[in-house]
């Protein structure tokens, strides 16, 4: 197995002084919480590289892998009045280039206009999914990790703006609504990408062990590709009179929009969830489709689970065609890349060993494309166009909160 990063352990270390200080102080303003997640994970082909994020660059292969999945938070607020409050939370996980630098995940200041309003202003998450909020707090997840034919759709985590929340209940009926706005940026594996002007707007119905809810948001996306492949096609593309189609490939003028819809039954015993999300852009990468549905069943302590899930294209980066065999063969090649089509099926048993432990483990197998290599990365370039059979994932966590 591969060790866990410096960087978490520095984390860890410094979030039991910081706790050790707060329990020897007179009750204050300032609370402290962290939550964490130990996580090991292979598959059974050396050829296919899984990862949990598309920001990821290297994975796990038939080795146990540690650093996939392993992620420390700690989370920090104070209140500065009767209705304004400040909430800074900070992520240590791998990511761009394989990095482990601490994340400013949440960095917002809170105010509580009225007993049904919420404003917040500063760095939030991008609130695209119906567990954006515990994405890396797994520990309130029932899986090892929220499924990825849906999560991946949207990989902007953060949200740099403002938001309002309204939340009021109608008989036995919760409901809330969120309006929210504002950009965001994501480094990509070689290059970057922005959404400038987001805004967007949730619903939520809760009664009775359900809830469902709604979401639409629609922004300005820039994607600036800078691989070796897009390099190479780029420039046959100019040099052979075919700017238009370079166009379509990177740039800062495209239009986006998410759509998303899920619900949850937990009942004592019973807990079913299933999600939809759909991600739909002009140019500069592909429009895709996903889904999940989840069933589980507590038994004590245990809560043993089955998911299906899917990922599909609904559009390539581009349909056109230079009339270039060399050059179409390079375009079908970067469609493919940025392609992540995959289905799914996945067992796996949660254990609550204690108050704030959960042990998981869980087995997928996963069918990448067509026309791409779903979530996995592979050595053979060319792998993405023809990506093969099955692959099993074997994953094994530790969820902890304190």
């Amino acid at each position: 197995m591969r060790p866990i990063a410096a960087p978490l352990v520095a984390l860890t270390l410094a979030a039991s002084l910081l706790n050790s200080a707060r329990a020897a102080d007179a009750p204050s303003p300032f609370s402290l919480s962290g939550f964490g997640t130990i996580g090991a994970v292979r598959t059974d082909k050396d050829a296919r590289i899984f990862r949990s994020s598309t920001e990821q660059e290297s994975g796990a292969r038939t080795n146990f892998d540690l650093s996939v999945d392993s992620v420390l938070g700690l989370q920090a607020s104070l209140a500065l009045g009767n209705a304004i409050d400040l909430t800074v939370q900070s992520v240590v996980r791998k990511g761009v280039a394989d990095s482990y630098d601490p994340l400013l995940t949440w960095g917002f200041l809170r105010f509580q206009a009225t007993p049904e309003v919420v404003v917040r202003a500063g760095r939030m998450r991008t609130p695209f999914f119906m567990y954006s909020d515990s994405v890396n707090l797994n520990y309130a997840n029932p899986w090892v990790r929220p499924p990825v034919e849906v999560y991946s759709l949207n990989p902007f985590a953060d949200l740099n703006g403002v938001d309002a929340l309204y939340r009021t209940p109608i008989g036995a009926t919760d409901l809330e609504l969120h309006l929210f706005g504002g950009k965001s940026t994501l480094d990509v594996r070689h290059g970057s990408a922005k959404l400038q002007a987001i805004r967007g707007a949730k619903a939520a119905l809760s009664v009775s062990g359900l809830t469902i809810q709604a979401g639409y948001a629609r922004s300005n996306l820039s994607v600036q590709w800078g691989d070796p492949l897009f390099s190479m096609l780029n420039a046959q593309l100019m040099a052979t009179g075919n700017e238009h189609i370079a166009q379509d490939l990177s740039g800062n003028d495209s239009k986006a929009s998410f759509l998303s819809a899920g619900f949850q039954y937990d009942s004592d015993r019973l807990l079913l969830i299933g999600e939809y999300a759909r991600r739909s852009v002009d140019r500069y990468t592909v429009s895709s489709a996903g889904w999940y549905l989840t069933s589980g069943y507590r038994f004590g302590a245990l809560t043993p689970y089955l998911t299906v899930a899917r990922q599909s294209q609904t559009a390539p980066v581009t349909s056109s065609s230079s009339g270039i065999a060399q050059v179409d063969s390079l375009l079908s090649l970067f469609n493919a890349t940025r392609n992540k089509p995959q289905r799914s099926t996945a067992i796996g048993l949660r254990w609550d060993a204690t108050r704030n432990v959960a042990i998981k483990t869980q087995l997928e197998r996963i069918q990448p494309g067509p026309g791409g290599l779903g979530i996995f990365l592979s050595d053979n370039i060319r792998d993405d166009i023809n990506p093969g059979g099955p692959v099993h994932v074997l994953s094994i966590s530790a969820d902890f909160v304190f």
